[in-house]
């Protein structure tokens, strides 16, 4: 699948990440998964409606990032979507121990 023209170096952390432990890009999880009417979602896995935000801290740090934020949490979650939302220091710190919580998530919907 091609690649975005707009994609975060935490975004790219992630994804380089799923991708190394054999999950497909465009087969089994999206980038910038678009949900009609409402929101584009840094990565989805549509199947199993699970939406992971990779937050960067210079557009999610003030309050009014945070009720964004938080409005889209909602909307998603009375959606049927699981939401998994990571810091730019925790995907730097330890994208393993990221995308170790987003598998655990998956498990429970057997993918």
């Amino acid at each position: 699948m091609a690649r975005q023209v707009f994609e975060t170096n935490i975004e790219k952390i992630l994804r380089i990440e799923l991708e190394k432990r054999g999950y497909r890009e465009g087969i089994v999880f999206c980038c910038q998964y678009p949900l009609r009417h409402s929101f584009i979602l840094d990565f989805a896995f549509p199947d199993k409606m699970v939406a992971i935000e990779a937050d960067g801290s210079h557009w999610h740090s003030k309050p009014k990032d945070r009720k964004r934020d938080g409005f889209k949490n909602y909307i998603l979650k009375r959606k049927g979507w699981k939401v998994l939302r990571f810091s730019d220091r925790q995907i730097y710190d330890d994208v393993s121990k990221c995308v170790d919580q987003i598998e655990s998530i998956l498990k429970m919907h057997n993918i």
